[in-house]
Parts: structure tokens; C-alpha cells; sequence
């Protein structure tokens, strides 16, 4: 029996409260701000939502340090930096809608996180947080990532309940804390508290294709230390650092160019490439009145980016390598060559089982949506690695379409939302009834 007409109906008849919920939520700021995050009135907001929109669900709302020996897990990374992480009030939200039983079950997992606005005003509306429409599109910081994403998750519930679908497995939707900045440490938390869960969607932005796989990376910082005095004088040899850390940026830009030599997964298209992104050259200040004197250190942040083929370790030996063979023959290196560290943990790469029947499932409510189904890899680096690592749930990334992630004017499609949410409903009626 198909649901397709009760789904779309449901769709057109909330769609004013579905775009209210997501407005009001993307007004909420919730950035997070390493070592901390700002993550707790959106998930506050998000709690009431639920026993608003639907009362009697299951409500979960926890801190991660509520999980039992998760500081003590292998895949818990305490710092950013070097400064150890603030969890304390970042709580993370877990909605389930239960099944009567015997089925399978499948959760919609997005972050309330998201990056700073870095700008007072934007250009189409001046508000970063304004949560407004133009032209098809919501604007906002959290819109595409992933505000828009996680709140499809709670509203595909809101409407498998209104519609009273009985379902033989649980169905779930969950908020994560701390996902960007390579955090994680949310996501493992939730798959502690539900390990049982047999698949996950997370809507990260994907244009509505069916991530299968995503690519790994990690932050780094590369830093050069002069043992001179610095300061100026006519008669003092004064190292400088700055010229070393501009050999080091070129060497780096050298790298960037051979990763464009790497074999493509198949799941790419076959101009995919993975990057090596310089994010900030830093020695001496950034302003003329800090000019004065010839600095003893400096630094360079970089982001490196790998397919899931690659290990951690094998990512670190081929940068490193590369490096010391560039470096190396340089004199000024000889003695006292650059300390390379990770900045934030490495983030694996992830590859969905495709033989996995919630595939199938997904497949089914994208044919009944008309829509394109392609399963596809994902150019950027998230958390949906440790899902398999922690418990038994394999995963796949599915989000709206969108553009501006991290920047001035991010935004989402709104018809790309809605079809999203439909998607999600019909996904879990087939999979988990």
C-alpha cells in the first residue's frame, strides 16, 4: 500500500509550520566556539518543539558526559588544539517514535552546531541569523549545515505520527553537539546511548544525491622556531621565520598538486580531487603598529584532505614524508626543520555498505518522489565515520540542496527540503514496517 498521497498531503497542509520550525531554529545561535559551543538553547528550543508538535513521544536530552566511560573510549578526542574541550550544558536531543515491535530501525542524525557568522551583516539580508525567504530560498547561518536537515529528521516523525503509520521498528531522530571543527565526541555519545540502531541518514548538505562515501582529513599546524633574538639591530643576525614559513606555504602548495594525482574511488566523478587547503600564514602580528621588530616564530594552519582508502597513518606518513624530501634539502631546514602537529582529530573517510537494505528502501521513496536516486560520494570530511566504528549502525548522507556552506549568504532550497522530509517519511515506513 502506498503512503505517497497521505505524505504529500501532510507536507502541503504543515508546510507553513515546517518553515516556521526551521526560521525560528536558524534564529537560535548556536555556534560553536572551540573549546566550548553554544549548541543548548537550540536543543532547548528543539525539546519543546517536540512535545509541542507531537506530546507523549520519547524525548531524550543528555550531556555527553552522561555516557558512562566515554572519556575512556579509543575514539573520544578530548582537545582542539591543545585545549582540552568544554561539554558541560551542550546537551544532545534524541527523539524515538516506538514501533510496535520486531522491526528495523532507523534514525535521522544531524548537529545543532554550526560555524560562526564571521560577518555583522550579509549582503542579501544584512541578519546572518535572519531565517528568511527569497526567492525559493531560506537564508541563514545553519540553514544548508544542517539546520535545515536536522529539523527534517523531527518533522518526518511529526508526520509518520500524525498520519498514525504503525511501524514494527523504532524510528528516531537525534541533535547532535560539537560536530564541526572535527568535534565527533557528539556523535559518539549518541551512538553509546542507541547502538543498536540498524541505519542512520544524515542530512549534510548533498544536493539531494545518496552519499555513500565521504572523504577524511584533519587541521594542522605547522610552526617555525628561530633561536635568534629577534627585534631589529645592524649588528645582531637576526633569523627570521617569515622567510622559512613562505618556503614551507610553497612546499605545501606542492603537495596540493600531487593529491590531484590520487586514484578517484568510483563513487566520484572522475574529476574528484582531494585538497590541500592553507587556511593562515601567521608571524609577527597582523597590523602595522605590531610591524616593528623581526619575529622569532610563525605559523601556518592547513587542512588535508584524503580519500577512505587512506588510513590516518598512511595520511601522515605521505604528507610528512613529502615534507622532509622538500624541505630537507634546503640548509636552512638542516638544523631545525618545522614542527608538523594535528590541530583536531583525523576524520576518517566512510563508505556505506551498498548492499545494505535500507538502501533499497531509499531507493523506493525516491522513485515514488520522482526524484533522481544516485548514489554518489561526498567531497567533505564528517562525522558519519564513527557511526560504524561505535555501534552497529551503517549510514548515509542525504541533505537538501543548498550553497554558501560556511560563508556570507548561506542558504537552503526549500523545495529541496520538503521533498527531504517526504523522503525520510516514505524511507521509514518501507524499512522499518
Amino acid at each position: 500500500m502506498s503512503h505517497l498521497d497521505d505524505v504529500n498531503g501532510w507536507v502541503e497542509k504543515n508546510r507553513d509550520t515546517i518553515l516556521a520550525t526551521i526560521s525560528e531554529l536558524v534564529q537560535i545561535r548556536t555556534e560553536n566556539l572551540p573549546p566550548g559551543g553554544n549548541e543548548k538553547p537550540g536543543q532547548e528550543y528543539l525539546f519543546e518543539k517536540c512535545g509541542e508538535l507531537f506530546p507523549g513521544c520519547t524525548r531524550d536530552l543528555f550531556e555527553i558526559d552522561d555516557i558512562p566511560g566515554i572519556r575512556e573510549h579509543p575514539l573520544f578526542f578530548p582537545t582542539i588544539d591543545g585545549r582540552q574541550r568544554v561539554y558541560k550544558d551542550r546537551p544532545i536531543l534524541v527523539t524515538r517514535l516506538e514501533g510496535r515491535g520486531g522491526g528495523r530501525s532507523l534514525c535521522f542524525s544531524g548537529h545543532m552546531d554550526t560555524v560562526p557568522s564571521y560577518k555583522d551583516e550579509w549582503e542579501v539580508f544584512k541578519d546572518p541569523f535572519s531565517g528568511q525567504v527569497k526567492d525559493g530560498r531560506m537564508y541563514g547561518r545553519g540553514t544548508i549545515d544542517m539546520k535545515a536537515g536536522t529539523a527534517s529528521g523531527f518533522l518526518a516523525l511529526k508526520c509518520l505520527h500524525d498520519l498514525g503509520v504503525e511501524l514494527k521498528g523504532d524510528v528516531f531522530a537525534e541533535s547532535v553537539v560539537d560536530e564541526e571543527n572535527g568535534g565527533v565526541n557528539g556523535s559518539i555519545a549518541a551512538r553509546l546511548r542507541n547502538p543498536e540502531i540498524d541505519f542512520a541518514i544524515v542530512p549534510e548538505p548533498s544536493d539531494m544525491f545518496v552519499g555513500v562515501e565521504s572523504i577524511g582529513g584533519s587541521d594542522w599546524k605547522v610552526t617555525v622556531t628561530e633561536s635568534g633574538p629577534g627585534g631589529i639591530g645592524p649588528d645582531v643576525e637576526l633569523p627570521n621565520p617569515v622567510y622559512k614559513l613562505s618556503k614551507v606555504a610553497l612546499a605545501l602548495e606542492e603537495y596540493d598538486k600531487r593529491l590531484a594525482t590520487l586514484k578517484v574511488p568510483d563513487t566520484y566523478d572522475a574529476d574528484m580531487r582531494v585538497r590541500l587547503l592553507t587556511f593562515q600564514l601567521h608571524s609577527g602580528g597582523s597590523t602595522y603598529q605590531e610591524s616593528g621588530a623581526v619575529p622569532t616564530s610563525g605559523h601556518i594552519f592547513f587542512w588535508q584532505e584524503v580519500f577512505s582508502y587512506l588510513s590516518e597513518e598512511e595520511a601522515k606518513r605521505d604528507l610528512l614524508d613529502f615534507m622532509k624530501e622538500r624541505l630537507g634539502e634546503d640548509p636552512d631546514f638542516r638544523d631545525n626543520f618545522p614542527t608538523f602537529e594535528t590541530v583536531i582529530r583525523f576524520l576518517e573517510g566512510h563508505r556505506t555498505d551498498r548492499n545494505h537494505p535500507a538502501l533499497s528502501s531509499i531507493r523506493k521513496a525516491y522513485d515514488q518522489l520522482n526524484l533522481e536516486y544516485r548514489e554518489k560520494g561526498i567531497p567533505f570530511a564528517t562525522d558519519v565515520y564513527s557511526f560504524r566504528k561505535v555501534s552497529k549502525t551503517d549510514v548515509a548522507i542525504i541533505g537538501p540542496r543548498g550553497g554558501n556552506v560556511h560563508g556570507i549568504d548561506e542558504y537552503v532550497q526549500i523545495d529541496s527540503v520538503l521533498n527531504l522530509i517526504k523522503m525520510m517519511v516514505l524511507t521509514a515506513i518501507d524499512f522499518c514496517g
